[in-house]
């Protein structure tokens, strides 16, 4: 007797297509295509769960580094010191704390320097740009306007007019005509 296995391959097809929803073209339409692509897509996934890890480290030793430069460490030292005084802190919470705590990071920063002191390196005491408490802008005062400009005529151009309505505080719609002008002045 002969055995057909068509409802078995239906299924198995449909569950790679059903994979593949969203894709364009036929890459969720035939199955072969289908296929291709969710193996592949397979593979980025698989790689990107490692860049995720990757790239979360990477931010958070970026946060730990700024803290740390506000402290007055460099972000090596700061894990130096860290390593010295025995603190199992790992940098998911050391960046956490750099966001929401800066006053224990700023502890921390301080117990690192003299693990470091101790240990007999020599940590500069830096005084970072970022500390700064007041901030002075410097900028020019606007020009006065000039009062003394002589009366237009029909002369001048429409630009010069307006200018010279608009110096005198003259209200003047702004399609007027030149003839318009010369009245208001």
């Amino acid at each position: 007797m002969r055995v057909k296995g068509g409802t078995v391959t239906r299924a198995r097809r449909k569950k790679m297509i059903k994979l593949a929803k969203g894709y364009r073209g036929q890459r969720h339409i035939n199955y072969k295509v289908a296929k291709e692509r969710v193996w592949k897509s397979w593979n980025y996934a698989f790689r990107d769960r490692k860049q995720t890890k990757r790239n979360f480290r990477k931010l958070w030793i970026a946060r730990i580094n700024a803290a740390a430069r506000i402290n007055g460490l460099s972000y090596s030292n700061f894990m130096h010191g860290l390593s010295l005084m025995g603190t199992t802190v790992n940098r998911k919470m050391l960046a956490d704390l750099a966001i929401s705590d800066s006053e224990a990071f700023a502890a921390l920063a301080e117990d690192a320097k003299k693990a470091l002191a101790s240990e007999g390196k020599h940590v500069a005491s830096k005084t970072p740009a970022t500390t700064e408490k007041t901030v002075t802008i410097n900028a020019k005062a606007p020009k006065a306007a000039k009062s003394e400009m002589p009366k237009p005529t029909d002369k001048n151009t429409v630009a010069e007019i307006k200018e010279y309505l608009t110096a005198n505080k003259i209200d003047f719609p702004a399609s007027a005509k030149k003839a318009e002008l010369l009245e208001l002045v």
